[in-house]
């Protein structure tokens, strides 16, 4: 039972805007370093988000958008979607949320001072407790439904590494087994994986699109090289066929659910292209009948990955439309339309119409229009 706002926290919080403004980032990043004493809490973030402070802005902005539509909360129900769906994939616990809340009021208050008075503190203790109450019970509900699926599990799972595919210089495809040989969670074309990593001194979990349509026997997700990356460099260095890992089901929404029969342009770049692939192959079995017009660039045409999936998905009867961008222009001997340079707004919305849903997916972003 979600208990609603005391009288008086909505007004309280909504005139503290101006401070979440001003000084959000700061909270943001002073509560995250307090968190990320705690090993288990710290290996549910993402590292390199954290020093480059993707993180930290991302949640001041949730923030200060939950600050503005609090009396009005459904508002914020596709952001909401999306964070529920990130905690679903880290196995996050309701035991957590009380260790967040903490850290968060606790920052405010370091913070801001003197200005973050006993009512002010009163209150944002009160819109966590809101909102944490509406996420964990989004997420219970969450985890069981997937969990009494076909193929559908609970916690984490065992799978092993059926085999690696070398997909371009720099991905590689990793397809995964299940150890108990039973069937696996139908995915829906454009979710993640995420995988619990605790050895060889790395201890986090880490997400990855799944690549492959959906098969109820395995999955495939293909990985990108980054230099500075300690865990796609280990992906690539030190895993092996026959090497097991521990997988959480399917999450994420972004997919083609709410697109109904309006055609969709799917615009990718570099390893942007995964969840697209899943999409594009489901479409090939049958499972996805709107048209697709894949837009994908890359530096040079050699680097673009899954070349021969491409070729045979541009020779169906029921061929999606292909455009392949390149910044150099060099390599070019797909037999399929290239243009030299990058992706531009322009180009795009020539080709488009007004009905047409546009899904952009650059390395880990994702978002729709």
């Amino acid at each position: 039972m979600i208990e609603p706002l005391k009288s008086g926290t909505a007004e309280i919080v909504k005139a503290t805007i101006p401070a979440l403004e001003a000084y959000g980032v700061t909270i943001t990043k002073t509560m995250y370093g307090s968190l990320m004493r705690d090993p288990a809490i710290a290996a549910m973030f993402n590292q390199t988000d954290q020093a480059n402070g993707r993180q930290p802005h991302a949640l001041a902005a949730a923030v200060l958008a939950y600050a503005r539509h609090i009396d009005h909360p459904e508002k914020l129900e596709s952001a909401l979607s999306l964070i529920v769906e990130r905690h679903v994939a880290v196995m996050v616990k309701p035991e957590q949320y009380p260790v967040v809340g903490t850290a968060l009021l606790g920052a405010i208050k370091t913070v801001l001072g003197d200005a973050a008075t006993p009512q002010i503190m009163e209150a944002w203790s009160d819109a966590y407790r809101f909102l944490a109450e509406i996420l964990i019970s989004h997420e219970a509900r969450i985890y069981n439904e997937r969990s009494a699926l076909p193929g559908g599990w609970r916690e984490w799972r065992s799978f092993r590494v059926a085999s690696r595919v070398q997909e371009s210089d720099t991905v590689t495809s990793f397809w995964l087994a299940p150890v108990d040989n039973k069937p696996v969670l139908l995915h829906k074309p454009g979710q993640f994986l995420t995988f619990k990593l605790e050895r060889d001194g790395i201890n986090t979990r880490r997400s990855y699109s799944i690549s492959n349509a959906p098969d109820a026997q395995s999955y495939r997700i293909s990985v990108k090289r980054d230099p500075n990356g300690q865990v796609s460099s280990w992906f690539h260095d030190r895993l092996r066929e026959g090497d097991k890992l521990d997988v959480a089901p399917p999450a994420g929404d972004f997919t083609l659910a709410a697109t109904g029969t309006s055609p969709v342009l799917l615009a990718s770049a570099g390893i942007g292209i995964t969840p697209f692939m899943s999409m594009l192959l489901t479409a090939r079995a049958g499972g996805i009948t709107k048209p697709l017009h894949l837009v994908h660039g890359d530096h040079d045409y050699d680097r673009i990955p899954f070349r021969s999936s491409l070729l045979e998905l541009a020779g169906a009867p029921t061929a999606p439309r292909i455009d392949l961008f390149s910044s150099t222009g060099a390599g070019n001997n797909l037999s399929l339309p290239g243009h030299k340079g990058h992706i531009s707004a322009q180009w795009i919305f020539d080709n488009i119409t007004p009905e047409t849903h546009i899904f952009v997916c650059v390395l880990a972003v994702f978002s729709t229009i």
